[in-house]
């Protein structure tokens, strides 16, 4: 599947999907701490939740965009919270890795010194995070899948490379890797173009995002699939960043990254319903394919 998405004639089949019987519900998270796989082996602070289901169970790694995973109250962030329901719903461990706090910040959207790299950091924590789920008796350790939101799925792509695997996982591979809206130029550049997966890839974008350019993604997930590997994405008209969001509406937001040619940029961001349920179908469905429920 390599698609431009056009809402209109999803609307029907989505609602029906919305509808059926979810298949577990959560349990309590359980706070959990390892440490990265970066050089000053950070200790990591992770959600653990459990489906109340007998067994062992496939797991998902989620990696928080530059936002953080909590809001200034020490609650999850709405979107982050909504994402582990349904996984868990779905009958996924699901392990939610927070690498801002145990650094000593919340977040860094608005920092123009981003103090953690997304290519270069952030895999290190998530890989760590697939070496902890490794050793829990209630996880199939060769069932476990990597699911990033914007900074945190440019960390998912990142460390999904072939040639980066040994360095950013000291040989722990995720199963399957999802991405919801990446910035991709500066990994399309690293590549020259030519991005190798060492798992199935699917990448989420909206095709109205103006903060993380979807055109970019595109054309490099193009090229991985023409290369012959599994990469896929599905592109969203009229959605912006942050799109699978349940309840953020339409805005504009300062932006500030010192890599960028101009440090600071005014983006839109903002839920779009249509766009949100056909990513969760789709969602669902590739997992289904890829590590069992």
């Amino acid at each position: 599947m390599i698609s431009i998405v056009r809402l209109s004639s999803f609307l029907a089949a989505f609602a029906i999907l919305m509808l059926a019987p979810l298949s577990a519900q959560a349990n309590e998270s359980t706070e959990v701490h390892f440490k990265s796989f970066d050089a000053a082996e950070t200790e990591i602070r992770g959600e653990l939740f459990r489906p109340t289901v007998n067994g062992s169970r496939a797991a998902i790694v989620m990696m928080h965009g530059c936002s953080g995973l909590y809001a200034k109250s020490g609650k999850m962030k709405t979107n982050s919270a909504a994402w582990v329901k349904r996984f868990v719903n779905w009958g996924y461990v699901v392990l939610a890795v927070d690498g801002f706090t145990p650094r000593g910040f919340r977040t860094m959207c608005s920092k123009r010194k981003r103090p953690l790299n997304s290519l270069d950091d952030r895999p290190f924590d998530a890989h760590r995070g697939l070496a902890w789920l490794e050793k829990q008796t209630f996880v199939k350790k060769d069932q476990i899948a990597l699911v990033g939101w914007s900074n945190g799925a440019m960390a998912a792509l990142s460390g999904a490379r072939e040639n980066k695997a040994e360095y950013f996982g000291e040989g722990h591979r995720f199963k399957a890797v999802a991405a919801f809206y990446p910035g991709c130029i500066t990994l399309r550049r690293r590549v020259n173009k030519r991005f190798q997966p060492y798992a199935p890839v699917l990448v989420f974008v909206g095709l109205a995002d103006n903060w993380t350019w979807p055109k970019p993604c595109m054309r490099m997930i193009k090229q991985a699939a023409k290369d012959g590997f599994p990469a896929q994405f599905a592109a969203y008209e009229g959605a912006y960043h942050a799109f699978d969001h349940p309840s953020l509406q339409v805005r504009t937001r300062i932006s500030r990254n010192a890599r960028w040619k101009k440090e600071e940029r005014r983006v839109t961001i903002g839920s779009n319903p249509a766009a949100r349920e056909a990513a969760i179908g789709t969602l669902r469905n590739w997992l289904r394919k890829r590590i069992a429920e």
